[in-house]
Parts: structure tokens; sequence; C-alpha cells
């Protein structure tokens, strides 16, 4: 019997990978009007944006595909006081999102994390193993949807999977 998951790749959307230092993450924070995540595996959100941790200077910034060229200008510099790039990523990554009850049961099988709800909710993301590969995952809201951001060469591969799971 399959699960109830529903799987579907996301319309295009803007992918940026952020680096910086301290005085890099305070420009970032004022041209985004968004607070940068710090601490560890966590997302903030604003105005349609999602900004992920990735590391302690390494962000993915997640925007419409109209924004990414205009954000990615205002966001990179180079000066005395420190560095900011903000580099396009959008065809590096594809994101998939699966809806359904039994969501966390599926991934749970090619994801080697908690991701109990308890565990593991909206505002945090973690990128991990995931069926042979890695994937960055993050919860979209408490009913069980989420986003697994993966690298395009294996956005094919990782559905395969997922539908398999899924029993569809």
């Amino acid at each position: 019997m399959p699960y109830d998951v529903i799987l579907k790749r996301l319309t295009p959307c803007g992918l940026l990978l952020l680096k910086g230092d301290r005085i890099a993450q305070d420009r970032f924070a004022e041209v985004l009007a968004m607070d940068i995540p710090r601490i560890p595996n966590t997302v903030t959100y604003r105005n349609g944006y999602s900004l992920l941790w990735l590391g302690p200077e390494e962000w993915l910034l997640i925007v419409p595909e109209s924004d990414e060229d205009r954000i990615a200008c205002e966001l990179s510099y180079d000066s005395t006081d420190g560095r900011a790039v903000a580099i396009i990523v959008s065809d590096h990554y594809s994101v998939i999102t699966l809806q359904g009850s039994e969501t966390a049961e599926v991934l749970a099988q090619a994801c080697g994390i908690d991701i109990h709800p308890q565990e593991f909710s909206i505002g945090q993301c973690c990128r991990c193993a995931f069926a042979r590969t890695t994937a960055i995952v993050r919860p979209l809201d408490s009913q069980g949807a989420y986003d697994l951001i993966v690298e395009s060469s294996y956005a094919q591969y990782a559905e395969h999977w997922l539908s398999r799971a899924i029993g569809a």
C-alpha cells in the first residue's frame, strides 16, 4: 500500500550561495532586511525569501527566480573591511517538495537524521546523506511538508528513489 505522500519538483526559483565574514553578514542582513541565521541548521524567512544556514560563513538563499540577479549584485562586494560573495546556484540544485501525513516515514528510509516533528521542525534545516547522495532537508509546515534540495544531476535519481519508497 502506498504512503500518503505527494512528490513534486518546485517551479524554478532563485538559489544563491552566500559566503562572508561577520561584516558581510551584517551587509546581508541590511540588504535582505532579514535576520541572518547564526545558529547551525536554522532558517529565517521574510517576504517570500528563505535563508538556510549551511556553515559558519555559508548560507543558501531561496528567492523568486526574478529576484536572483538583482540580489546577487546587491550582496556581493570586496573591500578592505571584508568580502561578501553571492553566487547564483539555481542551475546546480533542484528543489523537490514532499507533502503528506507520512512524509517523515518516507524520508526516514533515506536520511540518517531524526526528522520527527518534535526534533526537526519549521525554522530548521539539515545537510545530510540521502539515498546514496546528499541533500538539504527543511520542514515547511507541521502537516508533513518538506523541501529536499539536491544537486540537479541527482534530481531524477532522487525523484525515482522517492517514488519507489512511496510506492507510487
